[in-house]
């Protein structure tokens, strides 16, 4: 390895380096990132490092790296993680509760939901780059900025349970509502305002999880890579939580007293929760000194680069101005400058998709994307599918959920380990096969179900829907591991990014780093439209299996991605084969 590549590595501490790889580094100036133009050859040169195993490198250095995640400020990091909490058990509630809703008051159809959840997500593809960059242009306001982002979440959230709450209270309205709503107007109306403000609550769930999870947790993390994985891990941590535990929350009101009543504690959780969330990340902010530090750097960068093209920007604007003043009326000006503001936003989006694209860790972005084209979870389809299809119980398949949930966190405390030991690239790989492995048998599970009927290809109402011991094993089990390794790349996918997206990494191009970030975003919602589309194809329960197995698809693809594409590419090869001589040697002796 040379020592331009190791100079590029060390800021990230991707790597830490035997002492004399230290010296022999210092020898050599220092290369910055940003006089490099391509952009693939810019993070290449620094992607480029021996993913040897950590223990090797203990054993050179006589000592554990000396910035590691018990120099974080605890109160600071606590308060981070109260707040995280907050937030992503309120959207998560939000998310699982307003298609409950909609099921309740538009009866005998699904169509609502399924406009409500596709909605949604196309305004996330289209929106989410449009979000980083907001939080790209304010990055001298940090806290200023999340703190919007956080109210306008909990504002908007408030306003949903608010009109589901006039939707139950109303006896006609819900009247009409009934059987679909056919030919009533207006509960459409308030339906409408509802996935309206709620392209609003996902767009401010990507401002806040950009903000705090990769901009903030990146900035706090100071260039270690063990507080970087530390951070990011209890921030999975709490998603996976709050993705288990706020649905059964939302159960227990709906059934425990009724779906008005849940809106009114659901609507008042928000309104306390904004209150202290507000209050814990200006706390967060003062704690850690160096988001402050990160604002002056981005003010002198900006002040120093474009200061110029302010000059010139202005000028042009009067000159745009006069024209404008004297040959058009005030409304055609407002309309010129509305359409140039959208093709200016249409414009720089597709700068920053080309820009994105051309980066190598665009493939790690793509195979977590792909994941999202699973329906091997259990989401509404899956679990649609077991009761239509299967004698499982309600509490057993609540009970496999829950397993799931204890075995994704149990690969967030994995990677943090593997990562130790043998890299964090070699993480991702072992993490994306053991992913893709225990889904195999899960889905010839499906296939064959121990159903003498169902082998011969009969229709479901003529099959028992008794499941074999054997079966519900493997649907289970596999389905459960799979797990591990799911959550663990998720989390070596983060650290990744956020190496590579780090203003040490693009250099002139630092002030993208979040538009950037928001990207995967679009990119995953992108992929999870055509999980929905996989089960608009094969809608029928006992089609499942159709798109289960485009599912092990997707994530074989990714997987081949991940290794042939970027694995490779960053370590020069796949099989580390002086390891595999070195243990073979030994095996003769």
């Amino acid at each position: 390895m040379s020592a331009t590549a190791t100079t590029q590595t060390e800021p990230i501490a991707l790597l830490r380096l035997p002492s004399g790889s230290r010296n022999a580094v210092q020898q050599e100036p220092p290369k910055d990132a940003s006089h490099i133009d391509d952009p693939s050859q810019r993070i290449s040169i620094a992607d480029r490092y021996d993913d040897t195993d950590a223990r090797s490198e203990t054993d050179a250095t006589g000592a554990e790296p000396a910035s590691g995640p018990r120099d974080l400020d605890f109160r600071g990091t606590l308060l981070l993680a109260v707040q995280h909490a907050s937030s992503s058990w309120g959207f998560r509630s939000a998310e699982f509760a307003y298609p409950l809703y909609m099921v309740q008051l538009f009866t005998n159809t699904l169509l609502p939901a399924s406009i409500y959840g596709f909605v949604t997500t196309a305004g996330a593809i289209l929106f989410s780059n449009t979000v980083g960059r907001t939080i790209d242009r304010y990055g001298h306001q940090k806290l200023r900025t999340l703190r919007i982002f956080i109210l306008s979440q909990k504002l908007l959230v408030a306003a949903s349970y608010g009109l589901f709450l006039v939707l139950f209270s109303s006896s006609s309205l819900r009247q009409e509502a009934e059987n679909g709503g056919m030919g009533n107007a207006r509960p459409w109306l308030i339906f409408t305002a509802i996935s309206m403000l709620g392209i609003g609550v996902i767009l401010s769930n990507v401002g806040v999880s950009v903000g705090v999870e990769r901009e903030w947790v990146t900035i706090i993390s100071d260039g270690s890579s063990a507080r970087l994985t530390r951070l990011n891990a209890i921030m999975r941590r709490i998603d996976l939580i709050s993705k288990l535990a706020s649905p059964l929350f939302v159960s227990a009101l709906t059934t425990a007293i009724s779906y008005t009543a849940s809106a009114v504690i659901l609507l008042a959780v928000c309104a306390l929760s904004a209150i202290f969330e507000l209050l814990f990340i200006g706390i967060v902010y003062r704690r850690f000194p160096m988001l402050a530090l990160d604002e002056q750097e981005i003010t002198k960068r900006r002040q120093t680069a474009e200061q110029r093209k302010q000059d010139e920007m202005q000028q042009q604007r009067r000159e745009q101005d006069q024209v404008q003043v004297t040959r058009r009326s005030r409304f055609k000006r407002v309309v010129s400058r509305l359409s140039t503001s959208i093709k200016n936003d249409l414009v720089q989006q597709y700068r920053d998709w080309a820009f994105f694209v051309r980066l190598p860790i665009f493939l790690t972005s793509l195979c977590i994307s792909l994941l999202y084209m699973s329906v091997l979870s259990f989401d509404p389809t899956f679990i649609a599918y077991l009761k239509s299809e299967t004698l499982y119980s309600d509490p057993f398949i609540a009970g496999m959920r829950a397993v799931g949930v204890v075995a994704g966190l149990i690969g967030t405390l994995v990677m943090p380990w593997l990562e130790k030991k043998i890299g964090l690239v070699r993480t991702g790989s072992y993490s994306l096969i053991s992913e893709l492995l225990p889904l195999a048998p899960a889905v010839v599970a499906l296939w064959i179900t121990g159903s003498p009927t169902q082998r011969f290809g009969l229709p479901p109402s003529t099959a028992a829907k008794t499941r074999p011991s054997w079966n519900t094993g493997l649907l289970f089990s596999g389905l459960a591991i799979s797990r591990i390794g799911l959550w663990s790349f998720d989390l070596a996918q983060l650290s990744m990014i956020q190496t590579a997206l780090s203003p040490q990494q693009l250099g002139r191009d630092a002030d993208r780093k979040n538009a950037l970030m928001a990207l995967q975003f679009s990119l995953q919602n992108i992929f999870d439209l055509g999980h929905f589309a996989l089960t608009l194809i094969w809608r029928r329960p006992y089609q499942f299996k159709y798109a289960a197995t485009v599912s092990l698809g997707a994530v074989a693809m990714a997987t081949a991605i991940y290794l042939f594409g970027y694995a490779r590419r960053v370590r020069g090869h796949i099989v580390h084969l002086d390891g595999l001589q070195r243990l073979l040697s030994r095996k003769d002796k």
